[in-house]
């Protein structure tokens, strides 16, 4: 890897790390270069801005795979689930969400992100907008139960009882009746 491609890459991971850890007004372009061990001028050469190096980490972060059916759905969302790495220093989609969802210079973004890479998809294969909704607010909710609030409730990721605790609700919600 040459030494472009190195810093540029230097840039997005400390960008993606502190923009979705803290939010996007409140980490300075300063932060981030001296995080990736660089010149804060080279934010602009690589990214054009703070909101292009934004929009750069948000790219592929919503990405969902194709499902075939509601089954396939709940299954492979369920392996997202138990498979999704805990700790470390990458940010979750969850913290970006809740960190950047109401910025008022980010928070549109972060949303259509959202819709184009997920809801959308939901919406398409569910036929129903309301039904999407409550899988994703499952989603949501159980990665803040999991993740933030670490409730006690919450069985072990990877466990059976925390797959059937997911499946549960995910379940649940795809049960709502059709408007």
């Amino acid at each position: 890897m040459n030494k472009a491609i190195a810093t540029r890459e230097k840039l997005l991971t400390e960008g993606r790390r502190l923009l979705w850890s803290h939010g996007y007004s409140n980490v300075s372009l300063r932060e981030i270069a001296q995080a990736a061990g660089v010149d804060v001028a080279l934010v602009s050469r690589y990214f054009g801005s703070k909101l292009g190096l934004f929009k750069a980490t948000l790219e592929g972060a919503f990405d969902t795979p194709d499902f075939a059916d509601e089954n396939d759905l709940v299954e492979t969302v369920l392996r997202m689930f138990v498979e999704a790495p805990r700790g470390g220093d990458t940010p979750s989609v969850l913290l970006l969400i809740q960190t950047n969802a109401n910025d008022p210079d980010v928070g549109a973004l972060v949303r259509m992100a959202q819709s184009d890479g997920m809801q959308e998809k939901l919406e398409a294969l569910l036929g129903d907008s309301a039904r999407a909704a409550l899988f994703m607010s499952v989603l949501l909710g159980f990665g803040v139960a999991e993740k933030t609030l670490k409730l006690k409730g919450i069985a072990d990721p990877g466990s059976a009882a925390f797959e059937a605790q997911l499946r549960h609700l995910m379940t649940s919600a795809l049960s709502f009746p059709s408007a």
